[in-house]
């Protein structure tokens, strides 16, 4: 069972420093861009992709957020949602979202999307937005099954030279209003 409670800071950091955030795809979205028009393709991959997040370096600013919420089963820290508003343009945007993989598809990612919404909402926000990678297949499809439409990418986000230099951002929305 699932059970959401608020980030308690700092007794939480250490717990979130060791979420393993990884992820290992063989399929990825490969961008066709043709003038004006662009086209996500579902692409098989060979060897398979092990990709992890460093949220280390961004733990500290959690507590910054406007909302953030933690996922424990059975007593331990299973993932992490951190959300902030956009005052200009009532535009809510979910700037993490983490879950280890043992506990993926066991209702906690859903949880956090549904606790996310009803902060954005209870926050007036029109929409809720969040930016992924192309090469986060198994996040893409998440976000699609909990609302989400894709709604833009960019490919110049990440530095060439970086660890993500290949990979394109892709953004997603989900209205509330």
């Amino acid at each position: 069972m699932v059970k959401l409670r608020p980030l308690r800071w700092p007794d939480d950091r250490a717990a979130l420093c060791a979420l393993d955030t990884s992820f290992t795809t063989g399929r990825v979205y490969q961008a066709v861009v043709s003038g004006l028009s662009v086209r996500l393709e579902d692409t098989a991959i060979a060897p398979p992709l092990h990709k992890a997040y460093e949220l280390a370096d961004d733990v500290d600013g959690f507590p910054t957020f406007d909302h953030v919420v933690v996922a424990e089963i059975e007593e331990t820290l299973v993932g992490v949602a951190a959300l902030k508003l956009e005052l200009w343009n009532r535009r809510a945007v979910l700037g993490h979202l983490y879950i280890a993989p043992p506990y993926r598809v066991r209702g906690a990612g859903r949880a956090l999307i549904d606790d996310v919404v009803r902060a954005a909402r209870e926050r007036q926000a029109r929409c809720l937005w969040l930016e992924t990678q192309n090469v986060n297949y198994g996040a893409i499809q998440f976000y699609q099954r909990v609302g989400f439409q894709f709604c833009g990418l960019d490919t110049t986000l990440y530095d060439p030279q970086g660890s993500a230099g290949s990979e394109i951002a892709l953004f997603f929305a989900r209205q509330l209003v």
